[in-house]
């Protein structure tokens, strides 16, 4: 390969799977990208990127260039963040990709009480729903353990999650989900289960189906933490054991000696540490 600036596309339609995200990641446009990839092709012989229901995949005959530009990416910004280290001139930016339900309910709160773990690092928060990998983040915190590859992946803390009612509501009445298959969800299978029948309204996350079961009155599955903050609300049955999700964080491993890093880890896992030790100030009333 003569150019290795075309790396650059390579990688960038990697992470998101189509053209124009690829260029939003680059800064160009979409003919460039497409431009690029075709020219990357001829050199190669073969496609780069075959085209699938879920966006463009990388064939086998990149596969290999693409991990070993994503290590030197890694690798460089890991270098030029740790020259940074101590200088009031310099920031560390990371990406960060995350649920909306995790970073309303755990990240953001501890931007406020860990905000001093964080010296240096401006970070970008981005939504993430229902997507493996990395995509365009540099780190990532999800509900599961990420598939294994070259990553490095802790846990990070946990959230549990029960089916809730307002106290004058009826327990038999109407309820409200997520749009989400029953396959995927343990959360929805314990609410089918205890509800018996089908959701009358389905959102796309807990963030919208808390604020809509506010506005009709109707029950539905949440996460405790969100539940608590409106006092109406009770388990639909107090005794049956929540679900409990593990939540992980991921990044690349070419990042593991960034000092940026570190530091964005270190507050992730403080901030669900500060949630374990916050009284269930709600249980008590159930």
């Amino acid at each position: 390969m003569n150019n290795w600036d075309d790396l650059r596309f390579l990688v960038a339609l990697s992470k998101t799977g189509t053209m124009t995200a690829a260029a939003k990641l680059l800064g160009t446009n979409t003919a460039t990208v497409s431009r690029r990839i075709e020219r990357l092709s001829e050199t190669l012989g073969v496609p780069a990127f075959v085209k699938t229901s879920d966006g463009w995949r990388p064939s086998e005959a990149v596969r290999e260039l693409i991990n070993v530009a994503q290590n030197f990416d890694g690798q460089l910004k890991s270098t030029l963040n740790n020259h940074g280290v101590g200088l009031d001139v310099d920031t560390v930016s990371l990406s960060l990709g995350a649920s909306p339900i995790i970073a309303s309910l755990v990240l953001f709160p501890g931007l406020g009480r860990q905000a001093d773990m964080l010296p240096g690092v401006q970070l970008t928060v981005t939504e993430r729903q229902q997507r493996e990998g990395l995509g365009e983040n540099d780190l990532v915190v999800q509900f599961g353990r990420p598939d294994q590859g070259r990553i490095v992946a802790r846990k990070a803390g946990e959230m549990s999650f029960r089916p809730y009612r307002f106290r004058e509501s009826d327990a038999d009445g109407d309820w409200a989900g997520l749009n989400t298959s029953l396959n995927r969800s343990r959360i929805l299978r314990q609410a089918h289960a205890l509800f018996g029948k089908e959701p009358k309204i389905t959102v796309d996350n807990f963030i919208g189906l808390h604020a809509l079961m506010q506005s009709t009155r109707m029950a539905g599955p949440l996460p405790d933490l969100l539940a608590r903050r409106t006092s109406e609300l009770v388990p639909l049955r107090p005794e049956a054991a929540p679900e409990t999700l593990e939540c992980w964080l991921f990044y690349h491993e070419s990042r593991r000696s960034d000092s940026g890093m570190r530091r964005a880890v270190d507050w992730i896992i403080q901030c669900f540490e500060q949630l374990e030790n916050l009284s269930p100030q709600k249980e008590e009333q159930f």
